[in-house]
């Protein structure tokens, strides 16, 4: 199998992924339907769930985020995943400094869903506190590979750098392709020929050829996509493992 198709199928494999869950990293941008109105917002499955004001749905999460049962504070967040607004944003950050994880991890996949730049500055620090949760951290890798900015690339690399765990250093070199900053070329080469993992290997080669031009960048990709289910982290690299052995044995 020639690398090429392998690069098309480890692209299309990504590309299944529009993410929430145990280690759910997002990596396709969301965006609106050209089916929906303005005023038409989809549930966490994706379904159109009826007609309610930008308004309405901010004033009820405001006060939902409020609330002390996190199902709620999570409820809430979901149904701002496809709110334009200031407000929405405002309570998506808010939902990131949350004391309940799922919750934390809830505004995070949305804000990265959403490629909200507002939320790069927090999602660095809390990557850099040793107090953030590991799986938070997985979730912000992800995110910050989705949004894009290259402020993020310094946090990530380090990121990477100090990670034992193959799920985490292969989230890392990906979203490091995804945001493209050639700063991460020597991590991400050194990787890409010392890391333990083979699958960590593979993707750290497909970062550079991201940032070199070679191979394009799956959040620019899925730019037209609407964000309906999100892939798990884990799930993508399970994939991506079966695919890699299968193009061992055909060599």
């Amino acid at each position: 199998m020639s690398r090429l198709v392998f690069a098309s199928i480890a692209a299309a494999a990504v590309g299944l992924m529009t993410i929430p869950g145990v280690a759910r990293a997002q990596f396709s941008p969301v965006g609106k339907s050209p089916m929906l109105q303005s005023n038409d917002h989809l549930d966490d499955n994706g379904r159109r769930a009826g007609k309610e004001t930008d308004d309405n749905i901010v004033r009820d999460a405001t006060k939902a985020m409020d609330d002390a049962s996190p199902k709620v504070r999570i409820d809430a967040l979901n149904k701002l995943r496809f709110v334009h607004s200031p407000k929405a944003v405002d309570l998506l950050l808010k939902g990131l400094a949350d004391p309940d994880v799922r919750v934390k991890v809830k505004a995070i996949d949305i804000l990265g869903a959403r490629q909200t730049t507002e939320a790069v500055p927090s999602m660095c620090q809390y990557l850099f506190l040793r107090s953030t949760e590991p799986v938070v951290k997985l979730h912000i890798a992800a995110a910050l590979g989705r949004i894009g900015d290259t402020r993020g690339a310094l946090p990530v690399m380090q990121y990477l750098s100090e990670s034992t765990d193959e799920r985490e250093r292969g989230t890392a070199v990906y979203a490091l392709g995804e945001i493209g900053d050639n700063q991460a070329d020597d991590l991400l080469t050194k990787t890409a020929s010392d890391d333990p993992s083979p699958t960590v290997r593979h993707l750290a080669q497909e970062a550079l050829e991201k940032i070199q031009g070679e191979l394009p960048m799956q959040r620019t990709v899925q730019s037209a996509k609407v964000d309906k289910t999100l892939v798990p982290t884990d799930e993508r690299l399970s994939k991506l493992r079966e695919m890699d052995a299968e193009l061992h044995k055909q060599q």
